[in-house]
């Protein structure tokens, strides 16, 4: 296999499209199952739970359970001390999750000094949320951003995700944001801390040069572009971080992979 121990999947675009598993993938995972070959999935959405997100691969006929998981909330839960004083613009298992690595959480500017502020995906944002991270940042806290991704898609359509989200803190505050998820390097160092594997044995696979492929350059990992979702042979070919690998589909993944 390359000198490759294990690998780290994106999921949206590499492994299910919309509410469908993407042909082959439930057979490779499975392959990969029975052959005790270590994988992750690892996801920059940072208001989903794993037990979620595992619940929605098994519908699909992937065989997953939570501890396949990494989020970038769980990225940003692991990159912290426990008993950081959050503040989070972001919805209830960004909370939780955070809440449940030791953090406290804050849910309001009253008589509350904070260490940090977290911005992710939030359908719930409002001007007063925005307030409150501006006065935390503006008082000395850290801005972390679970992920900046700029849109979902979804069935209906796309919509904001993170990204837009991170951008409204970064223009109030004028601060840059530590960024937890791909394509920069917390959440692959989580990922290998999670799966104890060194990065030069591992393998990102993904649809997105700009997020996954450029997650696995930054963090020293081989990668495989896989022609399932957003990017086109083209593109990786001409990328200015190119993958190791392309692969046309599952059965291409195998044949790389396998040989």
């Amino acid at each position: 296999m390359h000198n490759i121990s294990a690998l780290l999947f994106d999921l949206d675009g590499t492994v299910y499209r919309g509410t469908e598993a993407i042909p082959g993938a439930s057979n490779f995972i499975a392959t990969l199952k029975g052959r005790d070959i270590p994988f992750l999935f690892v996801t920059n959405r940072g208001n989903r739970r794993p037990a979620a997100v595992a619940d929605q691969l098994v519908s699909m006929g992937i065989p997953c359970t939570e501890d396949d998981v990494l989020t970038s909330a769980q990225a940003v839960a692991m990159g912290l001390k426990p008993g950081t004083t959050i503040y989070c613009l972001g919805e209830e298992p960004l909370k939780s999750t955070l809440k449940e690595a030791g953090m406290i959480i804050v849910d309001s500017a009253d008589n509350h000094e904070v260490d940090a502020v977290v911005v992710s995906y939030d359908r719930g944002i409002n001007y007063e949320k925005l307030s409150h991270a501006l006065r935390f940042i503006d008082k000395g806290a850290r801005f972390i951003a679970t992920n900046t991704d700029r849109l979902i898609t979804v069935e209906d359509g796309i919509l904001p995700e993170a990204g837009p989200l991170v951008a409204a803190v970064q223009a109030a505050t004028n601060k840059e944001p530590e960024i937890f998820g791909k394509p920069e390097k917390p959440i692959m160092e989580a990922a290998l801390k999670r799966i104890g594997i060194p990065a030069d044995q591992c393998v990102i696979i993904g649809d997105n040069l700009f997020t996954d492929i450029l997650a696995g350059h930054k963090a020293g990992m081989k990668s495989i572009l896989i022609l399932t979702g957003v990017a086109n042979r083209k593109d990786g070919e001409h990328a200015e971080y190119k993958p190791t690998w392309i692969a046309e589909d599952y059965k291409d993944l195998a044949d790389i992979l396998f040989g």
